[in-house]
Parts: C-alpha cells; sequence; structure tokens
C-alpha cells in the first residue's frame, strides 16, 4: 500500500526529524526533550534470531521485552543526570552523527500522524570506542499549539549485540 503523500506534512516531518537529529548531535538535550509531549514514551529494543520455524527458515524478530521502555519523565532524568558530567557512561562525553531518511508519514489522523524513518547513529568516545547503530523507529506524533510533538517513539536497532552501555539516544 503506497501512503498517500501530503507534501507540507512530509516537509513538516522531514523538518521536524532533522532539527531533533541536530539537537542530540550539538548535546542540547533540554531542547530535545521540548520535542516530547509530557506523556510520551521512548522505547528501544533490537533484533533477534527465532527458532526456525517447521519449515525450517529462522526468522528475524523484535525482542520483548524492550532493552528500554522510558517516559518523558525519566527521559528528563537521564538528561538531567547527563548534565552533571557525573554520568560513568559518558566520560569523556560521546560525539554523535545522527542520520535520518526513508522518512514516510504512514498514516495522517489530522491531528496525529504515525510516522516510520530508518536510521544511522555513530558514536565514538575519544579513544576509547566508536560505534555505529543501525536501526528504525516509529513515533505517533501529536499537533501540540501549532507544532508537531513526539507522543510514542518505538526504536528498533538492526543488530542484536551492543556495546556495556547505551547511553545516547536514538
Amino acid at each position: 500500500m503506497k501512503p498517500n503523500i501530503n507534501v507540507e506534512r512530509q516537509l513538516e516531518v522531514e523538518r521536524l526529524l532533522a532539527w531533533e537529529a541536530y539537537l542530540l548531535d550539538a548535546k542540547r538535550l533540554t531542547e530535545w526533550l521540548d520535542l516530547f509531549t509530557d506523556d510520551a514514551t521512548y522505547t528501544v529494543s533490537v533484533r533477534e534470531l527465532v527458532e526456525p520455524t517447521h519449515e525450517g527458515a529462522p526468522t528475524i524478530a523484535v525482542a520483548e521485552p524492550p532493552l528500554l521502555r522510558d517516559t518523558r519523565e525519566y527521559l528528563s532524568t537521564r538528561v538531567k543526570r547527563l548534565d552533571t558530567r557525573l554520568a560513568h557512561a559518558e566520560q569523556p562525553p560521546s560525539m554523535t552523527r545522527h542520520l535520518i531518511s526513508n522518512i514516510l508519514v504512514l498514516e495522517d489522523q489530522g491531528e496525529e500522524l504515525t510516522v516510520a524513518s530508518s536510521f544511522q547513529v555513530y558514536q565514538s568516545r575519544l579513544d576509547i570506542s566508536e560505534h555505529v547503530f543501525y536501526g528504525q523507529r516509529e513515533d505517533l506524533l501529536h499537533r501540540v499549539d501549532s507544532s508537531w510533538r513526539i507522543a510514542r517513539r518505538q526504536v528498533i536497532l538492526d543488530t542484536s549485540l551492543l556495546p556495556r552501555t547505551l547511553s545516547i539516544f536514538f
């Protein structure tokens, strides 16, 4: 099924996600939080290989439960902790680059949009480690005071192998 494309909506969504990536890479995390609704949820899952079916072919599924299941309130706590410079996993702080692509408005309910996107996130911690994450996101956006806000984000990493700590946002 081909999504019905509203070019103006598509551009609004692309601008929002580009602005979000900029804020994350610039470490403007308090401003990043403002892109979420007060009741927002944020989950991160990984892929896992599932036992072969009766046909003998293994399948790849999303692992349950998710690695992270945060509320906006908990995201705010994580951001405040990162701002204290006491977060051991972020010493030295990560440098990141978020690349967001394949942005599709899957469903348009007027004041609510379901949006899919793909991402690549590069994370470097000064001569300590480098990681590249790939995956997909599905966002539920709500119109709040004439702006789009993220009400739900579901991140699915295209890996089951992770560094010791996930200290960045997708």
